[in-house]
């Protein structure tokens, strides 16, 4: 009977079972079954389910508690975005989708590079307009654009409010994050591509940039110096992993001179906000700084957006049938410039007439394409049809791992992609053109799922958490207000 008393240290120890005696030479030692190792085989079962789970391409999961907390969060977040600057996150899925198509297409069609020059090797594909469905530098531009207008867009709205105090406050949070935002989701996937080429999944070159090249690690932080360095000018940086990501430093670069832009001019009045900036652009393109002037143009088309949106009338006078015709005219002539070819473009068709237009020089090619950028951007704040393709739910899907798709996609291609190429040229053959093209069809239709499938892990799993990693770390290092 229970009396009410705990048991003394004898009792205790007398409910103990007794240990078993020893009646062999080896070492008295015994393994007691524990519970832990037991459960062990749930465990492993448990964690191969939950892998299996996040395995699930997020748009297979609907209803609250299937995603991760952190996508979870991510995505409450975003939902309430204002629509007038949604339309631009499809924008960048859609921009970024065809950067993908074009590093893919490019394996296989070297011609992709080349315009229509009226000869019997040129296709339609090379033609202007139809060029810009693989045409990845002018979506690059469209990036650096699209980055101006939504880095500074609530910066402007404040500078119109006069809320000076939250401007500076969320200007130095956000400027404080953008590195830890850019550079750590690059770097996890630069790491992939090392560990995939040293367990030779991927073949390394002999050759990169004309010099020797021996996979290891001196070569990988080599690669990681030149591909984080925003203090050169020079965007030529080539390397075996993941070359496609020589943006990210141009990128954070040219969020820091918007930033630097947003700071000097906050007190300024709109009109002379409005004539710095255009100086700055004109500026910029004079000496061969297309990127700069992208990022500021951004910051310009918010400012004229800002603009509008406070008047009644101005919304009014942008919503006439032939300002909307004149800013259709517009994007067509952008989609136009936007396929200017790599090689051969003073002989495509098309693109002969900037043979006596400046610049007279290699830089054509990129000063053409970062017109034809704001030439799509520019007017699209007042096509209300043209942002509703862009809110697409397709089109919003791709711009929610546009970012992990950039970072993902080179690896892929040297990966599943070029496996998947030649698996069809075995088994269709590469001789002529209808072959080589069945051959590229059916591997895109394989490999493309299987990109976006990666895509969608990588956004959760790196993306996201890099995200709440930079907000966590600010408000560790940020100083506490005195009491």
């Amino acid at each position: 009977m229970w009396s009410g008393k705990a048991p003394n240290k004898e009792d205790e120890e007398s409910l103990l079972p007794p240990l078993p005696t020893c009646t062999t030479t080896t070492p008295d030692i015994y393994f007691a079954s524990s519970a832990r190792w037991r459960s062990l085989p749930r465990m492993l079962l448990n964690a191969l389910y939950q892998l299996l789970l996040f395995a699930i391409p997020s748009f297979l999961k609907r209803g609250p508690g299937q995603l991760n907390a952190a996508a979870e969060k991510f995505t409450q977040s975003t939902s309430v975005k204002s629509h007038s600057t949604g339309y631009l996150d499809g924008v960048r899925g859609l921009a970024s989708f065809i950067v993908f198509i074009d590093h893919s297409t490019s394996m296989s069609y070297d011609a992709t590079h080349s315009g229509y020059e009226n000869s019997e090797k040129s296709s339609l594909w090379q033609l202007p307009v139809v060029r810009l469905v693989y045409s990845g530098p002018a979506m690059v531009s469209i990036f650096f654009v699209v980055s101006g207008f939504v880095l500074t867009h609530r910066f402007i709205q404040k500078m119109h409010r006069h809320e000076y105090e939250t401007l500076f406050s969320g200007l130095a949070s956000l400027t404080f994050r953008r590195a830890l935002r850019l550079f750590l989701p690059a770097l996890v996937s630069c790491l992939l591509v090392y560990v995939c080429a040293s367990l030779d999944l991927m073949k390394i070159p002999k050759r990169v940039n004309k010099m020797k090249f021996h996979h290891g690690w001196p070569a990988f932080l080599s690669y990681l110096d030149e591909e984080s360095n925003p203090w050169t000018w020079d965007m030529a940086m080539k390397g075996f992993y993941n070359p496609q990501l020589w943006s990210i430093a141009v990128e954070y670069r040219g969020s820091m001179i918007v930033f630097l832009v947003v700071l000097g001019l906050a007190r300024c009045r709109t009109v002379i906000r409005i004539a710095v900036q255009s100086a700055i652009i004109v500026h910029a393109f004079g000496h061969h700084r297309w990127d700069v002037a992208l990022f500021v143009a951004g910051m310009l088309i918010a400012e004229l957006d800002v603009l509008v949106q406070q008047s009644i009338s101005r919304k009014a006078f942008m919503q006439q049938k032939r300002i909307k015709f004149i800013f259709c005219i517009s994007m067509f002539v952008g989609v136009w410039l936007g396929g200017f070819p790599r090689t051969n473009g003073l002989k495509s068709v098309g693109y002969t007439f900037s043979n006596n237009l400046w610049p007279f020089s290699a830089y054509r090619r990129r000063f053409w394409i970062s017109v034809a950028a704001i030439l799509i951007v520019g007017p699209m704040p007042y096509l209300p049809s043209v942002q509703g393709f862009f809110c697409t739910r397709l089109i919003r899907y791709l711009g929610k791992i546009s970012f992990a798709l950039y970072l993902v996609h080179g690896l892929g291609n040297s990966t599943i992609g070029t496996w998947l190429l030649h698996f069809t040229s075995t088994m269709l053959g590469n001789e002529g053109y209808w072959r080589k093209a069945l051959g590229f069809a059916v591997s895109s239709v394989l490999y493309t799922p299987v990109v976006i499938w990666w895509s969608d892990m990588y956004w959760r799993a790196v993306d996201i958490p890099a995200t709440h990693f930079a907000k966590w770390f600010e408000g560790k290092c940020a100083s506490r207000v005195p009491s």
